[in-house]
């Protein structure tokens, strides 16, 4: 896929260079770029893209998902937004904004002293998770023709928590020390004397600096498609803490224990954005 990006955009760029659009206006007399004080939004156009490689190859398996730094991906579900402070100027802010909420259930074996394989009870996987992105960048344009050209840099900044929590049918008591329940992980159903009741990744941090060089193509007044590669610089860290039951040999005992802390610090050439659609108006 990142062929195919590369690849578009060299056809644009060529386009560009044997435009005869000498005054960027259309046939209607209308102004193909965008001017001063106009404002443009953006979103990703690369399910268009997986549409039409799945259309060709006859497959379902393509994927636009570039993910140039471990704990960023504003790649997907990203909208833009960007402002033209003059013709040739402008700047862009970029935002993601997801929540999940999942139940999962599976059936287990019901504890009893006669066993019953028919007797089932619920086990329960919730999972509640969020995905911040913020960021700007500051955009510098050149070009001729539909071929615009441009350079900048900026900051962003994401947050991401990931809480899960398990409710079990099966109760861990004096009787039934090791009670089945279903291992959401492995997809079995298990036994055993200790399980986890929770998970709480809720200290993921990430923040990055970058420069980039990109181009956009106007295909239409005032509609552009565009791509862009550069050159970032992430500090990220990640944290939480995790909850288990263990049966101690005379009783049920919970604990919380912290999760190791892990960072991230790197400096890396990166796609961001992939390939974006741009409406101005």
């Amino acid at each position: 896929m990142k062929h195919l990006t590369i690849f578009i955009c060299a056809i644009f760029l060529v386009s560009g260079l044997f435009a005869q659009e000498v005054d960027m206006k259309s046939k209607r007399g209308e102004n193909i770029l965008p001017k001063a004080g106009e404002f443009a939004l953006g979103i990703d156009a690369m399910p268009v893209v997986d549409y039409f490689g799945n259309l060709f190859n006859g497959t379902m398996g393509n994927s636009g998902a570039f993910n140039f730094i471990p704990t960023i991906n504003r790649t997907a579900l990203t909208i833009y937004g960007k402002y033209y402070l003059d013709d040739q100027v402008a700047i862009r802010g970029s935002v993601r904004l997801g929540h999940t909420n999942l139940y999962d259930r599976e059936f287990v074996t019901k504890n009893m002293t006669i066993p019953n394989p028919d007797a089932k009870v619920t086990d329960v996987m919730h999972v509640n998770a969020t995905n911040i992105v913020l960021g700007g960048d500051y955009l510098m344009y050149r070009g001729k023709g539909r071929v615009q050209g441009y350079y900048g840099g900026g900051a962003f900044f994401n947050y991401n928590s990931r809480n899960v929590n398990y409710k079990y049918g099966n109760e861990m008591t004096a009787e039934f020390t090791s009670p089945s329940y279903y291992d959401f992980t492995a997809g079995a159903e298990v036994a055993g004397s200790q399980r986890i009741l929770s998970v709480h990744n809720n200290d993921n941090l990430g923040f990055s600096l970058r420069g980039v060089v990109g181009v956009e193509y106007f295909f239409a007044p005032k509609i552009s498609i565009g791509g862009e590669m550069g050159l970032g610089f992430n500090i990220s860290k990640e944290g939480g803490f995790v909850t288990t039951e263990t049966w101690t040999g005379t009783g049920r005992e919970v604990k919380t224990e912290e999760i190791a802390i892990d960072s991230f610090v790197g400096i890396d050439t990166f796609t961001s954005g992939s390939l974006f659609i741009m409406f101005h108006f």
